[in-house]
Order: C-alpha cells, then structure tokens, then sequence
C-alpha cells in the first residue's frame, strides 16, 4: 500500500506538470493539452500497483493533478469539471491495467469517451460558453482523447520493458 501511495503523489504531480508545460487555446478559453497521456499513464501504473483500489488512486491523480493544473494555469472556473472528467478518464485507464487487449482497449476508449461527455455537459451549460462553443469542443477533445490513450499505451508499455513489470502490456 505505500508503494501505491508514494506513486499516487508523485503521479499526480507529473499529471500537472504534463498538463500545464503545453497548452494550445480553445475557443471556449479552455487549452489543448497533454495532459491526458499522463492521465492515461497514471491510471495504467496505479491500476498495475493496487489491483482493487487502483482505479480509485488512478481517477485521484488524474483528476486532482488536472483541476490543480487548470488552478494554477488560470482556468481555475474549469477546475470542478476537469476534476470530474479526468477522474473518470482516470479511474476507466485503472481499470484497463491488467486485462486483455480488448477488455484494455474497452476501458481506455470509455474513458477518452467519458472525459469527452463530461466537458460537452458542462460546457453546454456554462453561459459563457454554451451549446456552440460545446459543439465546437468536441473534435479538439476527442483528438485529445484519442492521442492520451496512444501515447499513454505506448509510454506504460515502455515502462513495462524498463521496470520489468509482468503485468504490464509489454513486458517481455
């Protein structure tokens, strides 16, 4: 259990730090990001390290380390939303770490899904913003979504040839 808190921090500090060292602005005044490569990492690790809380410390990171980062970026009225919407990315990647490629694939696709229909929600709702500046999110979200689960897959899979980890996808 301490591994899997001392990798929680130190996760959820790399989630921030991913998501704030490239930002590219959005219509709707949020940012493009990579954020979601740490999410997706950081779930896949914590998932491998504590198989029954794992995706509880996986939607932890990576919702905190995002909403910290929308905090300290300036986008602080995002921050409630990203919280929700990167857990549950989160929490969909914990979830993925040791199953099959599709069972994986599944889960990674639902999160990448999950995080895109939290912000599409809110969004629509938030009065600066609304249901055309929503509409207008959606595609830079989902190319969000789709390159954090790539990069994601193949950074953890890299991970696992470095640490040697069985569990993990590439692991010889």
């Amino acid at each position: 259990m301490k591994n899997v808190k001392i990798a929680f921090i130190a996760l959820t500090v790399v989630v921030s730090l991913t998501t704030l060292f490239v930002r590219i602005p959005l219509p709707s005044r949020g940012y493009f990001n990579f954020g979601d490569v740490a999410v997706v990492f950081s779930g896949l690790v914590l998932g491998t390290l504590g198989r029954r809380k794992g995706p509880w410390w996986a939607m932890a990171a990576g919702g905190i380390g995002s909403a910290l980062a929308d905090i300290v970026g300036g986008f602080g009225m995002f921050a409630p939303i990203t919280l929700v919407a990167k857990g549950a990315e989160g929490a969909l990647a914990g979830l993925a770490a040791g199953r099959g490629r599709a069972g994986r694939w599944a889960c990674l696709v639902a999160g990448g899904l999950a995080m895109v229909a939290v912000y599409f929600a809110a969004e629509t709702l938030m009065p600066n913003i609304g249901l055309q500046g929503a509409v207008a999110e959606i595609i830079p979200n989902l190319i969000q979504a789709g390159g954090g689960i790539g990069i994601g897959l193949l950074t953890y899979t890299a991970y696992g040839r470095i640490a040697g980890d069985a569990s993990s996808p590439g692991a010889a």
